[in-house]
């Protein structure tokens, strides 16, 4: 935009036409600001002072030609300047290399005035144009730059806002744990007859607020794991576990309560075991969640809840000829606090964090879990979890890895078996075992032994890591080779697997 006047730069060596040039622009109507230069020397020092939005050049000239100070102007970062080139010995040649470097239009001399006027018109609505349109760019760009620091800001503002939501929910939940458990032992003391005998109305009255107290310690449970899980601090104590055995034992806990309600329930297993490497409370938490949710939604029919052994993957599912729901509620089912209208009367609402809970247990996993409903017709719930992989010669490690899954998540285990082990294998896994230790530089990693095995499990370690240390040891025992120990056997053999990678889907 111009808030200036429009400066215009003429190069002409030839006083006459000069003047002309000068002359014509004056009679344009506009306000120019004209300056002018008689060699590329004096143009050069005039362009150092004001930088002009247009420039007639003169392409022969005392000192250079105009197309030596045309590239100067454009390498020198004016390429957005046009610069009309004047001459009276034009040819085919000089037009394209004035265009090649950059040149927006040619006069001929003699200068015809209402041509040179109408040339020079275009050039300065297109400049303007283009100044016009930078202009605007930039202004874009800092509202963008403000916008987006605004943004930053809103979001630096919510994220404290979360932080502290998240400790207030914390605080208030733990506060009230303590004064709840009292309540509900004093309760139970007095149903108990401890403090003398109390009449049936009252006893049902106790047990009411009993029963109360204790739906209020679920809520203060849900809200602990849900903002556990939010923020990323949903410890797993995981563990090779039978899944069959697991959901049996579910099945079995629910049997009584839904046959009193008149539904049929069934559980469809295989016979063999069938492993995963889970947190068991935490399966059996979602486990409970979702064959109580069919529970509550189901008035007829069955609830079945089975278990599926594929290639890759491991299905628990929990399906019910409940009321079901439609399609357009399915994408907010996991969302938290949303009650969603499967509620089938006073007392079938809950806190709404179930489903959103299970959820995050189940991704902690690095599972799946999916829903298929049909309003009036049930729902199906399938959890994906991945089958153990974890080969027979490492079962005696369990305990070890029931420890290190309280501190971490992600480790790598470094298996060394010996080939055909004999009556030294005693005296050869010592060995190995304090040459495995010189090796290790954090008290944190642990060597676990059994019969003919050692392993070394590393904590908080990529396989890419674990394959470092181990290409140590296999040095460390190759430079040990030559002693009497190390003879007379057929060597080790080396094996890496590492968690969650190796027991990912």
């Amino acid at each position: 935009m111009f808030k200036n006047k429009f400066k215009i730069l003429i190069v002409e060596d030839n006083p006459v036409d000069m003047k002309s040039l000068v002359g014509i622009l004056n009679n344009m109507g506009e306000d120019f600001e004209v300056r002018t230069a008689g060699s590329c020397q004096e143009a050069e020092e005039d362009f150092q002072k004001v930088v002009p939005d247009l420039v007639l050049l003169d392409i022969y000239l005392p000192d250079r030609d105009g197309f030596y100070f045309l590239k100067e102007v454009h390498q020198n970062g004016h390429e957005d300047i046009p610069v009309i080139l004047i001459t009276a010995f034009l040819n085919e040649d000089d037009k394209l290399k004035g265009f090649a470097l950059g040149a927006t239009d040619f006069i001929h001399k003699p200068v015809v005035a209402e041509e040179f006027k109408a040339r020079v018109a275009l050039q300065i609505r297109l400049k303007k144009i283009m100044d016009d349109h930078l202009w605007a760019s930039q202004k874009t760009n800092e509202g963008i730059k403000i916008l987006y620091k605004e943004l930053e800001n809103k979001n630096k503002q919510l994220e404290q806002l979360d932080h502290l939501k998240d400790e207030f929910v914390n605080n208030v939940s733990h506060e009230l744990r303590t004064p709840l458990t009292i309540i509900q032992e004093s309760i139970s003391i007095i149903t108990d007859g401890l403090l003398g005998e109390i009449n049936e109305k009252q006893n049902k009255q106790l047990k009411v607020s009993l029963e109360n107290v204790d739906r209020l310690g679920k809520i203060i449970n849900d809200l602990l794991d849900i903002s556990t899980i939010e923020n990323g601090k949903l410890k797993l104590y995981k563990e090779e576990v039978n899944i069959v055995d697991l959901v049996q034992n579910v099945v079995s806990n629910f049997t009584t309560l839904v046959q009193k309600k008149g539904l049929e329930i069934k559980c469809l297993v295989p016979e063999a075991q069938v492993n995963v490497f889970i947190d068991k409370e935490r399966i059996i938490q979602v486990l409970v969640n979702l064959v109580n949710n069919a529970y509550k939604f189901t008035d007829k029919g069955s609830i079945e809840v089975s278990v599926v052994e594929n290639e890759n993957t491991v299905e628990c599912r929990v399906k019910d000829t409940g009321i079901g729901m439609s399609s357009s509620d399915i994408p907010r089912l996991f969302s938290k606090f949303d009650q969603i209208g499967r509620q089938s009367g006073a007392g079938a609402k809950g806190t709404g964090l179930g489903l959103s809970i299970a959820k995050g247990i189940i991704e902690a996993h690095h599972g799946q879990i999916k829903v298929e409903s049909k309003l009036g017709e049930g729902t199906l719930f399938t959890i994906i979890l991945s089958p153990s992989r974890i080969p027979k010669q490492y079962r005696n490690l369990m305990d070890c890895l029931s420890e290190v899954t309280q501190e971490c998540n992600d480790y790598s285990v470094i298996a060394i078996a010996i080939k055909d082990p004999d009556g030294r294998k005693d005296e050869l896994l010592n060995e190995l075992e304090l040459l495995i230790k010189e090796q290790l530089y954090r008290k944190a990693d642990k060597i676990v032994r059994d019969e003919a095995s050692l392993y070394v499990v590393l904590i908080h370690t990529k396989k890419e890591d674990a394959l470092i240390l181990m290409n140590r040891i296999r040095k460390t025992i190759n430079e040990k080779s030559g002693q009497e120990l190390f003879n007379n056997f057929k060597g080790f053999d080396f094996k890496i697997v590492s968690f969650p990678e190796d027991i990912s889907p």
